[in-house]
């Protein structure tokens, strides 16, 4: 299975503090994601777990984050949000995509969703890997 993934978005979010994290965003449905820097635009499996930026706007409720492997079996997508950023409109996360594939990434909140697909590369390209 080839994997068509999700192209980045040519806008940035209307937050201007949000908007300068990150080069690589993707949109949709009022919710924002931004990959970091290092990763330039590319998913890595492995630790450690990619730092993804949310900005998630007027959706009301917490961000919730899922994903599954589209291209075959795998371990579970795991992903650590943490409290504290309720009533700022912007979420940081880590996420950990546990093998390389096809995979699909829900953002989520309240009645808004952003779903991507993404083409996770090698756990052993991944740019901050500790050998």
């Amino acid at each position: 299975m080839s994997c068509a993934a999700t192209p980045f978005s040519e806008q940035r979010p209307p937050d201007a503090h949000t908007a300068s994290f990150s080069s690589w965003w993707y949109e949709g449905d009022g919710i924002w994601a931004g990959l970091a820097p290092p990763y330039e635009g590319r998913w890595y499996a492995g630790e450690p777990a990619l730092k993804v930026l949310w900005w998630i706007g007027d959706a009301a409720g917490e961000l919730r984050i899922s994903g599954n492997r589209l291209d075959g079996p795998s371990s579970v997508l795991s992903a650590d949000i943490p409290s504290g950023y309720e009533q700022i409109g912007y979420q940081p996360s880590a996420i950990l995509v546990p093998e390389p594939g096809c995979w699909q990434v829900v953002g989520s909140a309240g009645d808004h969703a952003l779903r991507l697909v993404v083409d996770v590369l090698a756990s052993e390209l991944h740019p901050l890997r500790v050998a």
